[in-house]
């Protein structure tokens, strides 16, 4: 089948997830993220991207040229000091995040840093303390969340809001999630940053956001065991690739039993507790699917997991295999003769970069300092979780003198 979810989360009055007020950009970074960001804004009618920086300004000028962007600096200050500019969008090289980030607060800018986040939970909670005091919009730019397979996914398994529905897959009791692929295939060994350590190089801070925050979104409390395996690389310090088991406490104190509340379902259980079992890597390519159970059926946010158009839905019948099943498309929004004269995306499924924009767009409007989708509750829980990750398979602590701009 082939529908919009009812609604965003951010804004229930809202059907089309492209819907969003107006919003001037300023981009600090002028790579291939930012290169694909600008893209997608194209499909915003009411976004306009103000400005773009770098550290050089050839590169901004040409980054400008390319997107028929009217202004471009050579230094972040400079954007910063533009009056025209609402939010800065934060593309460059994540071990700079919590030195950026801070700038750009300071400059009383609203700001959406790529992922991910930061380099640990310690800058992490410095900036999102940072934010809250200055009362300014922030958030990591975990834009799975806001795909409409990935609403609808969300929705299916969490009670209505007015508690009279509830999830249409019952209890959430496990997350599968995997999101690996071959670095090589387009950077070099072992020059590019990805497998540099003082530039934040490494699958646990590159890959293993995604997986994460997929089994993060369906339980409603903070992991309480991590157990993590993994390869490192001698030479550059970074790790390759990691599996990882996540355990949740249950939500509360019912036992395990037949009783009132789960009667129905016929299965015991406790409330709000699973189990995750994540893979993420730069060693080689996986089928990059979630899939989510619960008591009473099951769901696939299909390939690619991190960018999906497809969802697959399927219901307990009586007797194992004869559920019935759904299937949710959601086809990205065509290309614009300004995208393709701009070169198309570097990576899949960029156009769906406009759903995370027009949901930040509509909540700086409605006066908000976060979005629902992705908290920034949620990103500090996933930033401790890949500090524990990055310590179990012994990756060395980014040394902070290393992190000048």
């Amino acid at each position: 089948m082939n529908s919009i979810p009812p609604s965003p989360l951010d804004e229930p009055a809202v059907t089309d997830p492209l819907d969003c007020p107006p919003l001037r950009w300023g981009l600090i970074g002028c790579g291939r993220i930012s290169h694909d960001f600008t893209q997608a804004l194209k499909l915003l009618p009411s976004a306009e991207v103000v400005a773009c920086s770098a550290r050089s300004i050839d590169s901004a000028q040409k980054f400008a040229d390319k997107h028929d962007i009217k202004k471009c600096y050579g230094s972040y200050e400079e954007l910063l000091s533009d009056s025209d500019i609402d939010i800065v969008y934060v593309g460059n090289v994540h071990c700079f995040r919590r030195q950026i980030g801070e700038m750009v607060l300071n400059a009383d800018k609203h700001v959406l840093l790529e992922k991910p986040f930061a380099c640990s939970y310690e800058d992490a909670s410095y900036l999102v303390s940072l934010a809250k005091e200055r009362n300014l919009f922030l958030m990591e730019g975990m834009w799975t969340r806001f795909f409409p397979a990935y609403e609808q996914a969300r929705r299916l398994t969490t009670t209505s809001e007015d508690g009279s529905t509830p999830p249409v897959l019952g209890e959430v009791v496990q997350v599968n999630s995997d999101f690996n692929f071959n670095a090589s295939d387009s950077e070099q060994y072992p020059e590019s940053f990805v497998y540099n350590h003082k530039l934040g190089g490494g699958a646990s801070l590159l890959v293993a956001p995604y997986p994460i925050a997929a089994a993060t979104c369906f339980f409603k409390n903070e992991p309480d065991q991590i157990k993590a395996v993994g390869q490192m690389d001698p030479s550059t310090g970074v790790d390759l690739q990691g599996t990882m088991v996540l355990a949740f406490p249950p939500t509360g104190d019912l036992a395990p039993a037949l009783d009132e509340s789960n009667k129905d379902e016929n299965t015991p259980k406790l409330p709000g507790a699973g189990a995750a079992t994540l893979s993420f890597g730069i060693l080689g390519e996986s089928e990059e699917e979630t899939v989510v159970l619960g008591t009473k059926g099951r769901l696939k946010i299909c390939s690619p997991g991190h960018c999906p158009t497809k969802l697959v839905v399927t219901l307990k019948g009586e007797g194992r295999g004869k559920g019935s099943t759904t299937v949710y498309d959601y086809p990205l929004p065509d290309d614009t003769d300004a995208i393709k004269e701009a070169g198309g995306y570097f990576y899949p499924n960029s156009a769906g970069l406009a759903y995370e924009a027009a949901a930040v767009a509509r909540c700086i409007a409605a006066g908000k300092t976060e979005a629902p989708q992705y908290s920034l509750k949620d990103t500090l829980v996933n930033m401790k979780v890949i500090d524990e990750l990055r310590s179990q398979l012994g990756v060395m602590p980014m040394d902070s003198a290393d992190k000048i701009v």
